[in-house]
């Protein structure tokens, strides 16, 4: 009997995964998600999130075209407050920006006519980046609210912002130092890296909904459809990456050669000048220095 081929695990840092890990179509995403967005805000006893509404849950159709994927994980708690969760893994346009960019998106769009701003609710962002973005920050967690700096008055506390960078998080073996935090982050970080298999499964043993995330990663790298559209999302962005790459190359190229030229024209400028004082005539200033005869007259008449 033929044994079945059992691919490498997915990589949740790859938006495709990360989407399917926490807004799958089974209870066991909505629990994973729901004790993942608990331990990123810290919340306790009451304050808890104990149900969601996904706004824009996993479907077949929005991958058929990754290009226009939308990759993030939106949802509507039980209390009404919205949250935007979005995983990405390269430094692209001015992301400190992009975050607020998302929570004034949310924010505005829970208006209809005729309703009042009071009943706005809460909107959080969070942003799990897998490059250094708060600099200011030693720290893999940033937290913003809108706060006078000098008294320490929270206008209203519903804008939140969250900045979760994996490249901060410490390199840390020893699973009793690791707080819940930690252990999610390396999870999304490390699940795909064969070199932190151990540490992930005593991970996995400690915290039994990581437990529950690793297995829907597991059910999912064996899927064949699941995975051809992970490797589909996965050549995009590669092609994406080498795309900007060569267009950045082009332009420097193209920046350096057009410098060479004006160089070069500069110094051809300087020794017309000299060869005018000299009392040469045009032509044979022409064929000395390539410069053109209108040229070398605006040279004289200056």
């Amino acid at each position: 009997m033929t044994q079945k081929k059992m691919y490498p695990l997915m990589d949740p840092k790859v938006d495709f995964a990360f989407k399917q890990i926490f807004a799958g179509k089974k209870k066991e995403n909505r629990v994973v998600l729901i004790e993942f967005l608990n331990t990123v805000l810290e919340l306790e006893k009451e304050n808890k999130i104990y149900s969601i509404e996904y706004l824009n849950p996993y479907t077949d159709k929005e991958y058929e075209e990754a290009k226009q994927s939308i990759m993030d994980v939106k949802v509507k708690t039980g209390t009404g407050e919205y949250i935007d969760i979005e995983i990405q893994i390269r430094n692209i346009d001015n992301y400190r920006k992009r975050a607020l960019y998302y929570w004034a998106s949310m924010y505005k769009e829970q208006m209809s006519e005729g309703e009042a701003y009071e009943e706005l609710k809460k909107c959080i962002v969070i942003s799990i980046i897998n490059f250094d973005l708060i600099r200011e920050n030693p720290g893999y967690h940033s937290k913003f609210r809108v706060i006078d700096p000098k008294t320490g008055i929270e206008l209203m506390e519903d804008l939140e912002i969250h900045y979760l960078e994996l490249a901060k998080i410490p390199d840390e073996e020893e699973i009793d130092r690791l707080n819940g935090l930690e252990q999610w982050l390396i999870f999304i970080k490390e699940a795909a890296n064969e070199d932190k298999r151990e540490l992930i499964q005593k991970i996995c043993k400690k915290n039994e909904v990581i437990r529950m995330a690793e297995e829907v990663l597991e059910t999912l790298s064996q899927d064949e459809k699941a995975r051809e559209m992970y490797l589909q999302r996965e050549k995009w962005r590669l092609d994406k990456i080498s795309s900007e790459k060569y267009l950045r190359n082009k332009a420097l190229k193209e920046g350096r050669d057009e410098g060479r030229d004006e160089g070069r024209q500069e110094e051809q400028r300087k020794i017309a000048i000299n060869l005018i004082a000299m009392g040469m005539e045009t032509d044979q200033i022409c064929r000395a220095t390539g410069l053109s005869k209108e040229l070398i007259e605006c040279l004289r008449n200056e």
